[in-house]
């Protein structure tokens, strides 16, 4: 018997193994194995099994694989189907898209460490630099890992461990290691068979002498009465204020048992018990959105749809509907949130309906609570999962219905590690795959998901309308206004980051008792230093690009890489101690506001105050209660609200992201603002949008002021067509990185040669730019080079993935420390 495996490498192949008589009943597709791979060992996945195979056969010796690791399979037939199509589709290993599938921590593997031996160093290796190097650090550091020596050295070949192995000054030793993270139990307490009554506990306690063990069962009759027959031991123990000795003793005396019971981690502990929902009857375009959705659902027929709703239209009910529609019918489902909107209220609205069905996954969760997800998904404990984009991969089985919400958000595309998948097209392709329906929710489509609307792919269904409010009445749009900076200095009514017109607006607000959000989509306090005597600005040593002054801290920091370094009194090459602060963060949005209403109470929101587990929560519920009048942020704040007080959004500088040498920027704007202005008016009290521009002539400003969506997108997919991008032309970016800018542009200009020529030998035409650096050349100590490949999304045109895994065959591996990176539909050019 052989199976064929996919491991966690970047190589597009499977490997074949014998299996030994003893795992061959525990051997299946989908299982995961140990097995050897060149010096280590490596968790792979079994994808083919060949029953009748005993290795004769094969043209070279095949290995024997060295553990079954799962009772049941990790992956089910449908999980390695959809795996194998993002391999080929985003050219890249299976086993890479395999490992993204599966929990985090549970891989088994095998560590050299290294350990200097007391032989002598021979003269013939003391002119060696990386040996003397590696010697040297391992006299400092007893018993270290390979990986370990790389990290703190930089490249250490193995063949030079090896010769110092056969020499004698080094042993090289080869452990496996334990998964980083497994099933969690703790100590649980129940009373013996015959002492389950209150009448026995009674009679045992009189048995007793010790008045802590007395009182200990006093405990374990209150827990039962409470309906509890298996307390924590933990508990049991703070609330008898016993010892665990007391605790043993019961246990020994056969009046007590102890049991070992799993621990499931959940981050939806903290949240409490959600809210009843409440009492909807929905709209006409509510209603005929649902009722295609289910009808699809219902007859399990595959169909994509657009539910092109504006803020506050009322497309989360939909979705919990038609959620409804397939548990109805024995389905489960999936909802994808983008991160910086998967807040405790979207949350808790599914709850409310589904209540612990619900399982969430989300990079903020530890090991242990995504482990535990991923386990009770893939064994039926719960049957809808919601999260960002790698929710996708969530091990359900029989998927009626995915949700794709805030389709637009570019966070839903992976770009490093690899697979650089898009959420939303494996989302398109998992629902092909079950037969099932897929709902991409929005207001401000993408220009590739409208286009696809409009050329029937997709099914359109449009909400034009915001829900009405609870008496009833149709809830408007809020009005929206553009403030010129530039009219407002010359009237001298800006001063700081802010003008007159937005702090009448607020105070206003602040009398009237009602709530206000605003939009700053930079973090830190100054976004650039600068000497005003020699023009010296403070540049990251790691990456290409400025460093932005955090005051909070007192520090410069690389929004990049994060290195942090203390803000200098002068300046290090002219001595200057003129180091002017350019630009305008949230740190120094809030410092202006504190000053100008001092009795405003302020919350802030961006990467540096939610960075503690539950802190965005936190923030949120305070705004929610009125302990706050005031909502700062970046990005974090437009997505995923809903406050029925906030009738004010003001947007500090509209121009963030605008002016980007991007051929997204204008519609990403768009989108942003788009979406922030709809947290305002959602209720009884109607809304405003102040948006501070130096542009207000631009055609953004006027769409966004009209929420004239289809005015503005029509004018993008003008342009887009006019310079064949997508989604008139699929793009792919292809990245070369490296610590040698020379050697970098070597390499890539020897693959992008390489890829020329496997392109001219086909019939439709392929435009090939590059490589060329990008807008940001140099990221963590890498340099980095790109090449555009567009090809027009016509009939006629080649299909580009043989092509680039042709390139890729024919250039061969990168040297050591060099990386190429293939993104299938980049959504960017930097």
């Amino acid at each position: 018997m052989t199976v064929d495996v996919v491991v966690p490498v970047p190589l597009d192949r499977t490997f074949t193994y014998l299996v030994p008589d003893e795992f061959a009943p525990d051997v299946s597709c989908g299982v995961r194995v140990l097995v050897p791979f060149r010096q280590r060992k490596l968790t792979g996945v079994v994808v083919a099994v060949d029953l009748a195979a005993d290795g004769s056969t094969l043209d070279f010796k095949a290995k024997p694989i060295a553990e079954v690791l799962d009772e049941t399979p990790a992956l089910t037939d449908e999980m390695l189907r959809l795996t194998r199509w993002m391999a080929d589709y985003y050219v890249c290993g299976w086993g890479e898209v395999v490992r993204a599938a599966l929990p985090s921590g549970t891989e088994v593997a095998t560590e050299s460490y290294l350990r200097r031996t007391e032989e002598p160093i021979p003269e013939d290796w003391t002119n060696h630099r990386r040996a003397r190097a590696l010697l040297a650090d391992l006299e400092e550091h007893d018993s270290v890992t390979l990986k370990g020596v790389r990290r703190r050295l930089g490249t250490v070949p193995l063949r030079l461990v090896r010769k110092l192995e056969d020499e004698g000054l080094i042993t090289m030793e080869t452990r496996v290691s334990d998964a980083a993270v497994t099933v969690k139990e703790e100590t649980h307490l129940r009373l013996s068979e015959p002492f389950r009554s209150p009448g026995a506990v009674r009679d045992a306690k009189e048995q007793l002498r010790g008045s802590k063990q007395q009182l200990v069962m006093e405990v374990m009759a209150e827990f039962l009465a409470q309906g509890i027959d298996t307390p924590r031991q933990a508990d049991v123990v703070h609330r008898a204020d016993a010892s665990y000795s007391t605790i043993g003793r019961l246990v020994e005396m056969g009046l007590l048992e102890s049991l070992e019971m799993q621990v499931n981690r959940s981050p939806l502990d903290d949240l409490g018990p959600p809210a009843p929902p409440p009492d909807h009857s929905f709209h006409p375009h509510q209603a005929a959105a649902l009722e295609e959705i289910t009808e699809a659902i219902t007859e399990e027929r595959f169909e994509s749809f657009l539910l092109h709703g504006v803020t506050g239209s009322g497309k989360t009910e939909v979705y919990i509907a038609a959620l409804k529609a397939a548990r109805a019918q024995g389905k489960t489902g999936i909802i994808l949130v983008p991160e910086i909107a998967l807040t405790p209220q979207t949350v808790q609205r599914f709850r409310a309906h589904f209540g612990d069905r619900i399982a969430v996954l989300h990079s903020r969760m530890s090991l242990g609570e995504r482990f535990d997800a991923w386990r009770h998904l893939r064994h039926g404990r719960y049957e809808i999962a919601i999260g960002p984009r790698s929710a996708i991969l969530a091990p359900l089985e029989n998927v009626g219905l995915i949700v794709v919400d805030e389709e637009h958000e570019p966070s839903y595309k992976q770009f490093d590690p690899a697979p650089r998948y898009h959420a939303r097209d494996v989302a398109v392709m998992r629902a092909h795959m079950n037969d099932a329906a897929v709902v991409l929710g929005t207001a401000t489509p993408s220009a590739e998901t409208y286009a696809n609307a409009q050329n029937g792919k997709y099914t359109l269904l449009p909400m034009p309308d915001r829900v009405p409010n609870a008496a009833g009445t149709a809830v408007t749009m809020p009005e929206v206004k553009v403030v010129d900076l530039t009219l407002e200095r010359k009237k001298h009514r800006l001063e700081g980051a802010m003008s007159e017109t937005l702090y009448e607006a607020i105070e206003e607000r602040l009398a009237r008792e009602e709530q206000v959000i605003l939009l700053q989509n930079r973090r830190g306090y100054a976004p650039v230093i600068e000497c005003e005597g020699c023009g010296w600005a403070p540049e990251c040593t790691d990456c290409a690009v400025t460093m932005t002054y955090h005051k909070a801290r007192g520090h410069l920091r690389c929004h990049y890489c994060g290195l942090a370094n203390r803000l200098p009194r002068a300046c290090p090459e002219c001595g200057s101690h003129e180091l002017t602060q350019i630009g305008t963060g949230t740190q120094r949005v809030e410092e202006e506001l504190a000053e100008r209403l001092p009795d405003a109470r302020l919350l802030r929101m961006d990467l540096d105050t939610t960075g503690r587990k539950n802190a965005h929560h936190q923030i949120l519920e305070r705004f929610r209660t009125g302990a706050a009048d005031i909502l700062l942020g970046t990005q974090m704040v437009a997505k995923g609200l809903d406050f029925p007080r906030v009738t004010l959004v003001g947007v500090v500088s509209a121009d963030v992201g605008l002016l980007l040498p991007d051929f997204r920027a204008e519609e990403r704007t768009f989108q942003l603002l788009t979406q922030v202005a709809g947290r305002a008016g959602r209720a009884e009290l109607p809304g405003e949008v102040l948006l501070q521009t130096r542009n207000p002539d631009h055609t953004l400003f006027r769409a966004v002021k009209h929420h004239d969506f289809e005015g503005f997108m029509t004018h993008v997919l003008e342009e887009r067509k006019m310079l064949r991008y997508p989604p008139f032309a699929k793009l792919t970016v292809v990245e070369f990185r490296g610590p040698k800018e020379r050697r970098v542009e070597e390499e890539a200009r020897k693959w992008t040669g390489v890829f020329r020529r496997h392109a001219e030998q086909q019939d439709g035409p392929i435009e090939i730019l590059g490589p060329e650096p990008p807008m940001v050349g140099r990221v963590k100590k890498q340099f980095r080079f790109h090449t555009h490949i567009r090809v027009p999304r016509t009939a006629e045109a080649p299909a580009l993935q043989p092509l680039l895994r042709a390139a890729n065959e024919s250039y061969g591996s990168p040297p050591r420390g060099y990386h190429i990176g293939i993104d299938v539909d980049a959504l960017g050019l930097f």
